[in-house]
């Protein structure tokens, strides 16, 4: 009997934990923006009804809306490549990226660039229908892409775009944050140390990019690690991008390290003051990389034990 309940337990335990896991990714960071009477696009305020929109906070790509305009339909094909809508939450309907993308592909609706590069690296699209339906949503562009690789921005990313043609007095290129590798203290010698994340869609671990690194190991303890940085990427961004993981068994540093504290960072997880992510896989056999980010944007990792 006893054992059934632990069983029971254990199997509640779970299913409240991936529920969670569920909401928070697919509720948690959405509001609902219903009603506005105006959008601001090419640099200017134009009227629309019937708004319907989402979005939030963590991530610029949280952004989705459905809404009616009387402007004129004027059809091209300038930005029909660069178009991509992206899914909209299943439980927002009047969204379909796959329809509009195929609409969009069969010149069916004539997709406008309302707002370029704000925030820097997405672009904010419309496509228009001629009956004046008509759809909006954010995504990463040229200058986001390169960002977010830790590459050099391309020829005009150092201005904000906030119309369809570039603007003349162009601002000063933001600094972008960069894949900045570590160096470990404690043990025998220095080791340079990079942050991965993997891919939803599995695959080789990813670079992001960070600063601030530092961090500390132990060379008795072969698979130690731990670190603290900051990243500027949004909550929504990772969670979209990267496997989120619930085995969170993060242990306190052997040599000094203030910025880590283990019973913090699971307490920090567990509340959803942050998030963990599954970093790089096998780093030492049975062993992976976990990183934690927090909702500011300051971040742990650490390697532990695969669960078995």
């Amino acid at each position: 009997m006893n054992g059934k309940l632990m069983v029971g337990g254990i199997v509640a335990v779970a299913l409240a934990a991936g529920a969670g896991l569920w909401y928070s990714q697919t509720y948690a960071y959405y509001e609902r923006q219903d009603g506005l009477s105006e959008i601001t696009a090419f640099g200017d305020p134009w009227p629309v009804s019937n708004y319907r929109g989402i979005d939030a906070n963590t991530s610029p790509l949280k952004l989705r809306a459905c809404f009616t305009v009387d402007w004129d339909y004027v059809p091209s094909d300038t930005y029909k490549a660069e178009a991509e809508p992206l899914t909209a939450p299943s439980w927002f309907g009047c969204f379909d990226a796959e329809k509009i993308a195929k609409d969009i592909e069969a010149d069916k609706a004539v997709v406008l660039l309302a707002e370029k590069n704000a925030p820097f690296g997405f672009s904010r699209f419309i496509a228009q229908y001629p009956d004046g339906n008509a759809y909006m949503w954010r995504q990463i562009n040229d200058c986001g892409t390169a960002q977010f690789d830790g590459d050099d921005l391309p020829e005009g990313c150092g201005q904000e775009v906030a119309m369809v043609e570039p603007v003349d007095d162009p601002k000063p290129e933001p600094a972008p944050a960069v894949k900045t590798p570590g160096v470990v203290t404690g043990g025998v010698g220095p080791v340079d140390v990079t942050i991965a994340l993997t891919p939803v869609n599995g695959g080789a671990a990813e670079e992001i990019l960070l600063d601030g690194l530092s961090a500390t190991s132990d060379n008795a303890i072969p698979e130690s690690l731990w670190a603290c940085f900051t990243t500027p990427l949004s909550m929504g961004l990772l969670t979209e991008s990267y496997e989120v993981t619930e085995d969170v068994a993060p242990t306190n540093p052997v040599s000094s390290l203030p910025c880590f504290d283990a019973d913090e960072v699971k307490a920090a997880v567990s509340s959803g003051e942050a998030v963990a992510f599954v970093g790089e896989r096998d780093v030492w056999p049975g062993v992976d990389r976990v990183v934690a980010v927090y909702l500011d944007g300051r971040a742990v990792a650490w390697n532990q034990r695969r669960a078995r």
